[in-house]
Parts: C-alpha cells; sequence; structure tokens
C-alpha cells in the first residue's frame, strides 16, 4: 500500500473492509465508513481507488468509489446503498447492469438455506403464519421460480402440511392453486427491497389471506400471512 495513504488510514483508524464508499464533496475526498463516520482528506478519489480496487471496490462515476458488498442493487444507473444512500452511477446500457446486478446477486447466494433457518428459528412457535421463499435465478439471470427456505408451524398447520413437503420445493408445488398475481410482488420484494400489503384469496385454504412481505435479505422475499377473519375476532 501507498505510504502516505497507509499513514493516513493508520491515522485515523480506518480498516479496509469498514469503508463504504468515497466521494468527492468540496475539493476534499470524504471517505464513509460503516461505524457512520465521514473522514476528510485531500488525498485524492483516484489514489485511494487505485489501493481500494483489490478489494472489491468499484468506480461507479467520477469521484464516486463503492464497496460492492455494500450495494443493495442498481436500477436506472442509480446505486441504492444497504445505508439507503443513492449514488449516481455513469450511464452504462441495460446489459451491463443486468451484468453487475447479477455477479452481487451470486455474492449474496453464498448464503445457505441452513442459514435462512438459522436466522428465524427463534420465530418456530410465533402465533402467525411466517415463511421465507428464495427467488431462484436461471443461467441468464432472470427469476423463474421461489423456493422455500423457511416456515414455521403456524404456517405449516395453516397449510396442513409436514415439514419435509414444503422446505425446499417450489411455491406453486407446495401450493399450486397459489395466485400467481403475487409473483410479481414477490419478486420486486426480492430483488429491490420493496415491502407490501396484499390480500388474496387462497383456492386451496378457503380463506381471505391478508400477507405482509419484506426483504429480510436480498434475493428472499419473507411473508407473515394472516387469515382475515382472525382480525374480526
Amino acid at each position: 500500500m501507498d505510504e502516505k495513504v497507509l499513514k493516513f488510514f493508520k491515522k485515523y483508524n480506518i480498516h479496509i473492509n469498514d469503508i463504504k464508499y468515497l466521494l468527492r464533496q468540496n475539493n476534499k475526498t470524504c471517505i464513509y465508513t460503516t461505524d457512520e463516520r465521514v473522514i476528510k482528506t485531500f488525498i485524492t478519489v483516484k489514489d485511494l481507488f487505485k489501493e481500494l480496487r483489490p478489494y472489491n471496490y468499484i468506480c461507479i462515476n467520477k469521484g464516486t468509489v463503492v464497496a460492492k458488498e455494500q450495494i443493495k442493487y442498481i436500477e436506472n444507473c442509480t446505486y441504492h446503498m444497504l445505508d439507503g444512500t443513492c449514488l449516481e452511477g455513469r450511464k452504462r446500457g441495460a446489459a451491463s447492469h443486468k451484468q453487475l446486478n447479477k455477479a452481487l446477486r451470486h455474492e449474496f447466494s453464498k448464503i445457505t438455506s441452513t442459514d435462512v433457518c438459522t436466522r428465524f428459528s427463534v420465530l418456530d412457535n410465533m402465533p402467525l403464519a411466517f415463511c421465507v421463499i428464495e427467488l431462484i435465478f436461471n443461467e441468464n439471470g432472470a427469476g423463474i421460480d421461489f423456493v422455500f427456505r423457511y416456515c414455521n408451524k403456524e404456517l405449516l398447520f395453516l397449510g396442513k402440511k409436514m415439514p419435509e413437503e414444503v422446505l425446499g420445493h417450489s411455491l406453486y408445488q407446495v401450493f399450486p392453486q397459489n395466485n400467481k398475481k403475487l409473483l410479481a410482488a414477490y419478486t420486486d420484494v426480492a430483488v429491490n427491497g420493496k415491502s407490501y400489503h396484499l390480500q388474496t384469496y387462497s383456492v386451496q385454504l378457503q380463506k381471505q389471506l391478508i400477507l405482509k412481505c419484506f426483504q429480510p435479505v436480498e434475493n428472499f422475499c419473507a411473508c407473515i400471512l394472516v387469515p382475515a377473519d382472525d382480525f374480526l375476532k
């Protein structure tokens, strides 16, 4: 590492993995860190990027460098960061952004179904039906299906299913009469981090259901399901 940069990092106790992004602001380089510090320096973004590039940092625009792991998703040349910040990237073709989004999804795909089950096991006995489904992509990076990665006891009771009939199986294998119009909402949650409050009629359960969907982690959609009748009790 360049001696000047190394001394600067040591002086301010900056660890490379703690840097979220660099922005050129008011003729200074501003370093934004995961511990919510903003450290300003006259060292150029270009010089810092030379040192950060081998550690999965990318330059998305002149004067803007970001850590790949801090990117939530990219849409219309805007980089949506995990901390809620939106950064404008240089104009790229749709194919280029699709490729980068696909690469980011690949990194998140290292999260295993066991990780998901462990993370949500605290909800095993929650008196509300809850599940987590994962968006599965084909070789071209298009979402094609959802697979159950977690479900609690209440969901199994509601659906009259055993765990082995649900976990690891396609959403439409488990509930073949599921409203396919919901697929777009599930995909929006899994890919873009949106949240939805939905109502649908389940032919299989013969119940009107209220669903609250949110993104627990990239490419996953978590759903709380409540029979509408429960709100009238």
